[in-house]
């Protein structure tokens, strides 16, 4: 007869040796995303990460028992399309902690690109000892949170860059476009560049390079900007070149010269033609300097490669960007050589990337500097003083971080003080 209960007992080993397998496949995966000195508590909501926190059986350790363990909420779209943003954000917080080797900072983590329960999570989060909020990302998610959170009064960190958060009290954390912008016409003013022309979507990003812009230009008593504000959905960047150049007024005056030259058939005014027929247009731009703001590379890159076809010469005119351009694609770009722009420390955030591939065999998004920078500081202030005070951020002296020097105030206000980089012969070369 058949031993059935041979069969039974043979099943449930499978069961129980592929339910292993099936573990720890799974925690395999988990951790590649943390440091090796600490532990990974996954949610019950979609999988995604609630709660990262250091080694809790060290807490009695002679290192950590006379030090409190402080709880940090972590804002980061971990879904969604933006999920990848998120991830690299994450995985800096954890470079953070490993580099300081801290033991005592509990983050709790929400997942603001899951709309279905974020409402509920940050109504969980409010009922911990939560000392302090770093996120969200974007502003819609920051204002979302804001309305509910500062009832508790926690401070919030941000890792945005609009600066119009500063009204509400939020620290902005990124680097502002009024920074940028102060910074690049503070240095060009000195260059003696006076006559500038702009390029800026337009929608309300453009409208705030605008605003700024004009505040620097009346301060300093600049002749008007020009500004082409393109349509960021559906750029043409064949139309945008044209209107900068002002391309059809001055094809107009090439036309109008070269009939003017022939009627009056002289040896000089042959001389002349032979030159004017090669060109597309005739007289000299009214602007000395270009600033291209724009809101993706590959924007920039068209720009740059039609507008010296529409006679905006980058030999003749200072082409100037912001922090955008911060990256080795805009070494390949020919139209950029010779243009200079903004940017926090480029030579400590290829630091930061060597070691941030070593952990996690990737690239980190370009602000994941900033979470490490934040979060190293915190780390830092509570080994230090064995217990972290929001206002040990607030010093008059200020930081250095990965991304160079900032002054943090409780008004919301990031003081920064961003690099001038040249690109000349695909190399960034350290201006100011």
């Amino acid at each position: 007869m058949i031993n059935f209960k041979k069969i039974f007992l043979f099943i449930l080993i499978i069961k129980c040796f592929t339910l292993f397998i099936g573990c720890e496949t799974s925690t395999s995966v988990q951790t590649n995303t943390v440091t090796q000195n600490q532990s990974l508590i996954i949610g019950n909501t979609n999988e995604t990460q609630k709660l990262i926190l250091t080694d809790l059986n060290e807490r009695g350790s002679e290192s950590t028992k006379n030090k409190k363990i402080i709880e940090i909420g972590l804002m980061l779209p971990l879904s969604g399309k933006h999920y990848l943003l998120g991830r690299s954000l994450l995985n800096a917080a954890q470079l953070a902690l490993e580099k300081t080797n801290q033991k005592n900072i509990i983050f709790h983590i929400i997942d603001t690109g899951n709309e279905e329960i974020l409402l509920k999570e940050i109504y969980i989060l409010l009922e911990k000892d939560i000392e302090v909020i770093i996120g969200p990302v974007f502003t819609d998610k920051i204002i979302q949170v804001h309305e509910i959170v500062k009832e508790k009064n926690i401070p919030m960190i941000t890792l945005s860059n609009n600066s119009i958060l500063e009204e509400l009290g939020i620290s902005v954390f990124g680097l502002t476009l009024e920074d940028e912008i102060k910074t690049l016409l503070n240095y060009s003013i000195k260059k003696d560049l006076n006559k500038y022309a702009v390029i800026v979507p337009k929608n309300e990003y453009g409208k705030r390079i605008e605003k700024e812009t004009q505040i620097f230009r009346s301060k300093n008593n600049l002749s008007a900007f020009q500004f082409v504000f393109y349509n960021p959905k559906s750029p043409d960047f064949y139309d945008i070149s044209k209107k900068i150049s002002n391309y059809e007024k001055r094809k107009i005056n090439l036309e109008n010269k070269i009939k003017e030259l022939e009627n009056e058939n002289s040896d000089q005014a042959i001389k002349e033609l032979k030159k004017l027929y090669k060109l597309d247009t005739y007289g000299e731009l009214d602007f000395e300097a270009l600033l291209i703001f724009t809101q993706s590379f590959d924007e920039l890159s068209n720009l740059s490669s039609i507008l010296p076809y529409y006679d905006v010469d980058p030999k003749k005119i200072q082409y100037i960007g912001n922090s955008l351009w911060a990256q080795n694609l805009s070494l390949k770009e020919p139209g950029l050589d010779n243009s200079y722009f903004t940017s926090l420390n480029i030579n400590n955030k290829k630091k930061f990337e060597e070691e941030y591939f070593n952990f996690f065999k990737s690239q980190p998004h370009t602000i994941a500097t900033l979470v490490y920078d934040i979060v190293g500081l915190i780390s830092k202030l509570h080994s230090e003083e064995k217990i972290f005070k929001i206002d040990r951020l607030y010093t008059n002296s200020g930081f250095i971080g990965i991304n160079g020097w900032f002054k943090m105030s409780a008004n919301g206000k990031v003081l920064r003080s961003p690099n001038i980089y040249k690109i000349k012969n695909q190399k960034f070369i350290l201006l100011d």
